[in-house]
């Protein structure tokens, strides 16, 4: 056996080289071809449901792009990174003609953004150009309803942006639930909508998940009405992901307005319609 020893450990090292050698060029062309452009959502809620990799991804950038709420809430990550603030932007005008605006004030308005937005699209590419990786931040999962950060995808898809998955109120907002949303009776799926789309996607009676954007409550359930029976258990889950102001209003079609008559609605509820709550 010992005069086998070398012979063996020849192999392992043979074996070894081999193996480095063809890992080699991998690793260099991940070097080459790392993003350093991110989108990171950091979850609902409060702070501590931000995942491990979005962390992990602030801590190895140089330069974030995040409001100033979220610069006070991650403080401790965010120790000597250049911070940019997008507040101003204005993206929902992205690719808005603001010349065609009629109306003096909003054109003012309109020009008043694009010249910011520009000033922060140039901020962003020249510290890619200089080799620094930039994150842009935002709550929940930044693809779902995303708002602002589809346009930083078509705006900097040059840049190969790489997107950090986060909680997003729906699966917080199913936890708070404490149901299985796709056990439904009379369907076994979940559609994600807003107002304007129910009308369009009642018809099998699926459980739904309604993004609210400021719809006026009682007009929502009247036309819900109009699709599903009128016993159909319905939720309002309120701040989802925050402990101390998460809290669910649970009733039925029929029941549910008298019971939140006196309730002030914050932006931030979901409402859930269907007989998985039966």
């Amino acid at each position: 056996m010992k005069n086998n020893v070398p012979q063996i450990a020849f192999v392992v090292l043979f074996g070894l080289t081999l193996v480095f050698s063809f890992m080699t060029p991998t690793a260099l062309a991940y070097q080459q071809t790392e993003n350093h452009f991110y989108l990171v959502s950091l979850g609902v809620g409060d702070p501590d449901l931000i995942t491990l990799r979005a962390i992990n991804t602030i801590r190895a950038s140089d330069v974030i792009v995040c409001r100033d709420r979220t610069k006070d809430e991650l403080v401790e990550y965010l120790k000597g990174k250049t911070i940019l603030d997008p507040s101003m932007a204005g993206w929902r005008r992205y690719r808005k003609d603001c010349a065609s605006i009629k109306d003096p004030k909003a054109r003012s308005e309109c020009q008043k953004r694009a010249e910011s937005r520009a000033q922060l699209i140039k901020q962003i590419r020249d510290a890619v150009e200089a080799g620094q990786t930039v994150s842009v931040l935002g709550s929940g999962d930044l693809m779902i309803y995303g708002g602002p950060y589809r346009w930083y995808l078509e705006e900097f898809k040059d840049l190969n942006p790489k997107i950090i998955p986060g909680v997003s109120c729906f699966n917080a907002a199913n936890a708070a639930l404490g149901k299985d949303i796709m056990s439904g009776k009379a369907c076994h799926s979940a559609v994600l909508t807003t107002f304007r789309e129910i009308d369009k996607l009642a018809g099998a009676h699926p459980t739904m998940v309604i993004f609210t954007m400021h719809t006026q409550f009682n007009e929502l359930v009247e036309k819900l009405k109009t699709h599903y029976p009128v016993d159909t258990p319905i939720a309002i889950v309120f701040h989802a992901g925050y402990k101390q102001k998460e809290h669910i209003v649970r009733g039925r079609l029929n029941t549910i307005i008298e019971q939140t008559k006196d309730k002030k609605f914050p932006f931030e509820h979901l409402v859930y319609v269907g007989d998985f709550m039966k």
